[in-house]
């Protein structure tokens, strides 16, 4: 035993003395508050000068054993020697002179600092020990009183068993005395401030609290109480609140540890069962013991019947626990339990898990030696029951989803057009399945589809949004420049000039225009660098104001200013909102005419395809009439979203503008559901040549000018045969009668596109919507069967 000097395991000098404890016998002796006989202590002290001293040889101790044992009485009385684990130890240091029995013959210090984990960040005990330090030092010198009252919990496993303990620690400092070797270096009440939120910092901690300045004298009382229990039941909830919580592999491991270190039972086996609807067990399977199963799992029970009169049967239908502790002698045995021997199983406890009074499964411990598991046993786990009846709900509730939703998990949200085939395809699934048959969902097709292809596109999306993005960034880059200067002004510090400058280079970087990277870099930037130094100075009063200004502009939900890219994506919503709600009501409505399956994708803008033909439906035919009637549609519909937009213009916050577009395919196709992508697909070489050019037209330009086919007030007509000319020209005469276009057509030549070549394109002006209403989709259908009856 020797003075401890700093070192990897604590930074401060530590000293053992008992100078405060021989003090405490003194005054109380003098003060009347022992017995008579006691006072004979103060000659022995008197002829023990050396224990008032620093103690630096173990020889010390050894020399007045007798007495040294005597005065800890007052510390750790004699009647809890072989019942109390505590130690006496220098300051902070695993070094311990006196101990208890029950200390001795459960623990050791080098057992604790070799693999004791302790409950805070890192698990790292030289963390906790410097800390708890410096908060002393503060306390007493700096005046600052810090509530840290958070439990110290040592875990520790055992190297035989494998079995964790945790240890609730209690620290005895009324014995020890912090020594400054100088006058305290003072601290800014900013800094104390800073450092308590940086509570585990110890390297920030020891640049404020330097270890040269202090020495703890005297001695600590290490009390460590067992929480195994309370602790790892707690654990066990907080485990078991996990999604999939007692079907994930990792989960089981870790629960049934716990439950192995409650009972002290390295070699306790955890089951899990749980029943049906119709009160049929449910045995998860598993190909080794770490996983979530039943303990019944390897018998393999064929029918309900062979629960009958097991211990199973009565555990769930009596709703309490049952304990076999030795199932070779219990006289009642069934098959269940005969299997449970030959697996290895003599001792079982079942614990039913029960939800608004029905049992919905079980809980198993189950052990190999006879008598470990018993009725005493049983409240151990009792708590964490409802925790094992909720996760258990869960997966009922889930899995009864999933065999609901078979067919759809397969497939998609299936349109109620097609839905009839992918029942078909799920019956025939399902089927092969209960035979036993490895079979996945057979391919659904629609072949002879005539697909009708739109989108209303905002112009300009990614220029608008880059511009809103960069004038916020911009923004915010000034008023956090400004706002530095004025502090710095006041403050003079070096840290702010070179955040000022950093801010100014960022500034000018993104003046120049916004390059890819540039918005994440600024963003982390304000919120790592500006908003700390911001937050830093806002308690103080005198920038208070300024800082409230400052933070006027940001918005509360991003810390940043988000003023013009917020209103672009507001505006942007709103008309892709418009929009989407339009097609969603008018293609309800236009099932009526033919039924068809109907998609939609949201971008920056939308974009829709309509699939008909008769071998989507089951028992209608499907001809010519009803495809002019959808391309009829189509146009109107085009022209209503057109007066859609046009008068939602003045709610918008920006400034935006749709183009319209339509792809015109004269030929019929197949289209293949594909699971993988839960999409339908075109199908075969030739229909992809359609995909191709509907990926790339909104880009078309008008063949040798720069001009883009897509314009706002327009509607551009995409095809490759001539003969849709004459069919579009006499809905244009449809239109133009109606008052909805106005002016020329545009008959037109595109440029070449990769994979898209000999396009022409139609474009017509849609007429402006000041004095017409807005349609209802009912109406649309009239328009159509309007133009049908004058052709």
């Amino acid at each position: 035993m020797h003075v401890s000097t700093p070192g990897k395991n604590f930074p401060f000098r530590s000293v053992l003395s008992l100078k405060l404890l021989i003090d405490y016998w003194e005054q109380s002796i003098q003060n009347g508050a022992v017995p008579s006989f006691v006072k004979g202590l103060l000659e022995q002290l008197q002829n023990a000068p050396e224990l008032r001293k620093p103690i630096e040889d173990v020889a010390v101790l050894d020399k007045h054993r007798d007495l040294v044992n005597f005065l800890m009485t007052a510390v750790i009385p004699t009647a809890q020697n072989d019942i109390e684990l505590s130690a006496a130890t220098i300051p902070f240091q695993f070094q311990s002179f006196f101990s208890t029995r029950a200390f001795d013959r459960t623990l050791s210090f080098a057992q604790i600092e070799e693999s004791a984990k302790v409950n805070i960040p890192g698990q790292d005990i030289r963390t906790g020990k410097t800390i708890h330090a410096c908060l002393l030092i503060l306390q007493q010198f700096y005046g600052v009183e810090i509530n840290f009252d958070k439990p110290i919990l040592f875990t520790i496993r055992d190297q035989k068993s494998g079995l964790d303990k945790v240890y609730k620690v209690e620290i005895g400092k009324q014995f020890t005395e912090i020594v400054c070797k100088s006058t305290p270096r003072p601290i800014d009440p900013k800094i104390i401030k800073f450092l308590t939120e940086k509570v585990y910092d110890i390297d920030l901690w020891l640049q404020y609290i330097r270890p040269e300045d202090f020495e703890f004298h005297g001695f600590m009382i290490f009390r460590m109480v067992d929480v195994t229990e309370q602790e790892m039941l707690s654990a066990i909830k907080y485990d078991l609140l996990e999604k999939n919580a007692v079907t994930k592999r990792e989960s089981f491991a870790t629960i049934q540890q716990k439950l192995r270190s409650i009972f002290g039972l390295p070699a306790m086996r955890l089951g899990l069962a749980y029943f049906d609807s119709n009160n049929n067990i449910i045995l998860n399977t598993g190909d080794d013991e770490e996983c979530w199963k039943s303990l019944m799992e390897d018998t393999q029970p064929e029918t309900s019947c062979d629960f009958h009169g097991s211990v199973y049967e009565r555990s769930w239908m009596e709703k309490r626990y049952v304990t076999i502790e030795n199932l070779e002698t219990y006289p009642f045995k069934s098959t269940i339990e005969e299997r449970l021997l030959k697996n290895g199983i003599k001792n079982i406890l079942l614990a039913p898990l029960i939800d608004d009074g029905e049992t919905i499964g079980m809980l198993e411990l189950a052990t190999d030696t006879p008598g470990l598991l018993n009725a005493i046993s049983a409240n151990k786990v009792e708590n964490a029951l409802p925790m094992f009846t909720a996760a258990v709900k869960r997966v009922k509730e889930e899995t009864s989803t999933e065999v609901r939703a078979i067919i759809q998990e397969e497939c998609t949200n299936i349109h109620p057009t097609v839905q009839w085939r992918f029942l078909e395809a799920g019956n025939n699934l399902l089927t092969k399945r209960r035979r036993g048959e490895k079979a996945a969902l057979e391919e659904i097709s629609f072949k002879d589809v005539y697909p009708l292809f739109g989108l209303a596109d905002v112009r300009n999306s990614s220029v608008e949004r880059t511009s809103a993005i960069q004038k916020d960034l911009q923004q915010n880059l000034r008023l956090a420049k400004d706002l530095l200067q004025k502090i710095n002004s006041q403050k003079k510090l070096p840290l702010l000039e070179e955040v000022i400058f950093k801010t100014e280079s960022q500034l000018a970087k993104i003046n120049l225009g916004l390059a890819s990277g540039d918005e994440s870099n600024v963003l982390e930037f304000l919120k790592l660098e500006i908003n700390p130094l911001v937050d830093h100075f806002e308690t103080e009063k005198e920038f208070d104001k300024l800082i409230a200004r400052y933070k006027h502009h940001l918005d509360p939900v991003f810390g940043v200013v988000y003023k013009r890219r917020k209103a672009f994506e507001e505006s942007l919503a709103l008309i892709n909102r418009t929009i989407s709600n339009l097609l969603d009501e008018a293609q309800v409505s236009a099932q009526k005419m033919f039924p068809h399956y109907f998609e939609k994708y949201q971008t920056d803008g939308i974009e829709f395809t309509l699939y008909v033909g008769s071998s989507l439906t089951k028992d209608r035919k499907f001809d010519a009439f009803y495809l002019k009637n959808f391309r009829l549609w189509q146009l109107l519909l085009m022209t209503e979203i057109d007066k859609r937009i046009d008068q939602l213009k003045p709610k918008l916050k920006n400034e935006l503008d749709i183009t319209q577009l339509l792809l015109v395919h004269d030929q019929p196709l197949s289209i293949r559901f594909r699971p993988d992508e839960k999409q339908f697909d075109v199908d075969g070489a030739y229909d992809i040549r359609y995909e191709i050019v509907k990926k790339r037209i909104d880009k078309a330009r008008i063949k040798n000018t720069n001009e883009r086919l897509t314009q706002p007030g327009k509607i551009a007509i995409v095809y490759n045969q001539m003969k849709m000319e004459d069919e579009y020209s006499r809905y244009f005469e449809f239109l133009r009668a109606k008052g909805l276009i106005t002016g020329n057509v545009e008959f037109l030549e595109l440029e070449e596109l990769p994979g898209a070549n000999g396009l022409k394109a139609m474009r017509i002006e849609i007429a402006q919507h000041k004095s017409l209403p807005l349609l209802s989709k009912d109406e649309l259908l009239k328009n159509i069967a309007d133009a049908m009856t004058l052709q």
